[in-house]
């Protein structure tokens, strides 16, 4: 079989016929299967649709024919020779301090804009939701400092004033949905470890260039607002845009204020947004040094690595299917060659640019993910989107998050992506 190409089930086309393995690393629930796929598997599965137009397994009988091969065999040499993981030769792991953030404690004290209380923030979630439960008193405690030196309320555990960057939490193991009651898109409705690897802040290779090089990040984002259906009882996140320590672009030059305090019915985030269909992409689990990442390469129709998907191919797998889903298109990040000059910093959740590797502990100096196949997808400053994976729910009404991406310009644009009005619960 393709060595890039694994089936990326319902709702998305399946490639092959060819039976998978579980590589995701064992979750203390997972006491029984929750998909034929995830089980041990002596049938490959043939393709059937469901009502609504969904995939669902069916499986045939074996063939113990040399004719099993997958069809895509033929481009396995040219799979084989993209590297997944990409070493940077101009930095080594070996001269920088391996202090965990563990031993370190976090200190809001002396934050006074949200350039540092972001990272001190990346930092305190990152700790905190390794251990269950999630200490919700020194969370809670944080919050009200931060609020208070830097500005910005908290809506769900996410800081309206650094929103944007926020939203890009994604798992650093396996995670599993535990309190309904929290939003789909915040990790607070979440057990399990979390991390930002694509937090501005906490990227060396990008907040000590010079300022006249511009901004590192870019939302796509015009207006988010949190509550019901009812446009006057919403509240407008408020977005800092005024801090010249946090170099963001926005749409537009403000967030219009509405409403003085998020209501009770704010796990609904509104917004507009570029979305394209999740169909027709395939996913391929990453590995490092043998063991799976919560890192899954994209793969478009064309057979090309087009981008990642931050999670476990078989969590995508596993997750319940009930409408459509849709990639939407949140942010951007600046990205910068590696720089030899930038010594790794001791803290755990510094990073280099692009999509870095988290290898249980830290995230990795040394190397990061191979997001594209370069042969077909030219690497630029910005031409990486930050995209939600998301799924329709209610019958079309409300969305709910599925996963964190990163898609490439090209490979976005070449759907002929169209603007929605995105309500995620």
């Amino acid at each position: 079989m393709d060595p890039w190409l694994q089936p990326f089930s319902r709702p998305f086309s399946r490639r092959s016929t060819s039976p998978r393995k579980d590589s995701r690393p064992a979750s203390p629930r997972d006491s029984t299967p929750t998909s034929p796929i995830d089980s041990k598997q002596t049938s490959p599965q043939k393709e059937s649709r469901t009502m609504n137009g969904l995939l669902s397994p069916e499986f045939i009988p074996v063939s113990r024919s040399n004719s099993d091969a997958s069809p895509r065999s033929s481009t396995s040499g040219r799979r084989e020779s993209i590297l997944e993981v990409v070493k940077n030769r101009l930095r080594s792991s070996s001269n920088a301090s391996m202090a965990s953030n563990k031993s370190q404690a976090v200190d809001f004290s002396d934050v006074e804009n949200w350039f540092n209380g972001f990272r001190q923030y990346n930092r305190l979630i990152s700790i905190s939701t390794s251990t269950q439960p999630v200490p919700t008193k020194e969370i809670e405690k944080a919050s009200k400092v931060l609020s208070k030196n830097c500005g910005g309320q908290f809506i769900h555990g996410i800081p309206e004033s650094v929103f944007d960057i926020a939203l890009l939490w994604c798992p650093a193991g396996i995670l599993e949905r535990s309190n309904p009651e929290e939003p789909s898109w915040s990790w607070s409705g979440y057990t399990g470890t979390v991390n930002f690897p694509f937090d501005p802040t906490s990227c060396p290779d990008i907040y000590k260039l010079p300022r006249g090089e511009g901004s590192w990040f870019r939302s796509e984002i015009k207006h988010f607002t949190v509550g019901p259906s009812d446009h006057k009882q919403r509240y407008t996140v408020r977005r800092d845009r005024k801090s010249s320590a946090l170099r963001v672009d926005y749409q537009t030059p403000f967030d219009t204020p509405h409403g003085s305090y998020p209501s009770i019915e704010s796990d609904t985030l509104h917004f507009s947004a570029s979305t394209i269909s999740a169909e027709r992409f395939d996913v391929k689990q990453i590995e490092h040094n043998g063991k799976a990442i919560p890192c899954s390469h994209l793969i478009n129709d064309k057979d090309q690595a087009c981008g990642v998907i931050m999670d476990y191919e078989s969590s995508l797998l596993t997750t319940h299917h009930e409408g459509d889903w849709e990639y939407v298109l949140l942010s951007r990040n600046l990205w910068r060659e590696p720089s030899p000059d930038n010594r790794r910093p001791s803290l755990n959740t510094m990073h280099p640019s692009g999509t870095p590797i988290w290898d249980g502990e830290r995230f990795l100096w040394d190397a990061h993910v191979g997001e594209c196949d370069e042969e077909h997808f030219a690497v630029g400053d910005w031409k990486m989107l930050n995209v939600m994976l998301i799924k329709w729910v209610d019958n079309g009404k409300n969305a709910e998050r599925v996963a964190i991406a990163r898609i490439h310009e090209d490979a976005w644009n070449a759907r002929s992506p169209r603007q929605k009005e995105i309500v995620l619960k």
